[in-house]
């Protein structure tokens, strides 16, 4: 059940498992970067391509693969909403008073919900980005980032130990970790008939807040525990 949530690792035998933890960071974080500078016809192709090319030889589930997906249909929303506000204020300013007729007030209350195109770009690119990332986490466990990343700053400082690598595993793996938390409380939610509404919000960031507080800091101290 907790494989279903986004940016969790997958137990499986791919050969995108089975690359060194080290090649797999440059790799990945490069192609992240990389898909923000790529034209968005590219990106609009490649996108599918990767969903298509992460079921059929990284064995993701449909589950799995459409919870991935939960990032870039929250931004959209976002945007979408920006947008409906937006063009909701520049028509309400032009619109004149007294209302000349009722297929003018449909006119501008049909334009209210129009998506602004101009957010496409940045809406390929991200979703293209993410999907990436998404493949990094489903194949890469907490314990080869930190094999990854002791690796990497080991080659770059020329030393013996990897100060930094138990911090830097601890923070990227912390993203799926919280989606993680969320769907706990939102089964305890649910569990005590709780609906999706305005108040589960308000009812359940804090508890999540505080219960991702209490991980970071019982992480840190046994981090700072196997340093010693």
């Amino acid at each position: 059940m907790e494989n279903a949530t986004f940016f969790h690792y997958k137990t499986e035998i791919t050969f995108l498992h089975k690359i060194p933890a080290w090649l797999k960071i440059l790799l990945i974080i490069s192609l992240a970067i990389i898909a923000f500078y790529l034209p968005v016809r590219i990106c609009l192709i490649a996108y599918p391509i990767l969903i298509l090319f992460s079921a059929i030889f990284l064995k993701f589930s449909p589950t799995e693969i459409f919870s991935d997906q939960k990032p870039t249909l929250a931004y959209i929303f976002l945007l979408y909403i920006a947008t409906i506000l937006l063009n909701l204020t520049n028509h309400l300013s032009h619109l004149n008073y007294p209302v000349a007729s009722w297929s003018e007030v449909y006119e501008n209350i049909s334009k209210i919900f129009i998506p602004n195109l101009t957010y496409l770009p940045l809406l390929a690119h991200l979703a293209l980005s993410l999907e990436i990332t998404s493949i990094f986490y489903r194949t890469t466990s907490h314990g080869q980032f930190k094999d990854g990343f002791s690796t990497i700053e080991m080659f770059v400082t020329r030393k013996d130990t990897a100060p930094l690598s138990d911090t830097l595993a601890l923070a990227l793996s912390f993203i799926p970790r919280i989606s993680t938390f969320w769907a706990r409380l939102n089964r305890a939610w649910r569990s005590r008939s709780g609906t999706d509404s305005l108040f589960k919000a308000f009812a359940l960031f804090p508890k999540l807040f505080h219960v991702a507080m209490r991980e970071g800091y019982e992480k840190s101290l046994a981090i700072q525990n196997r340093s010693l």
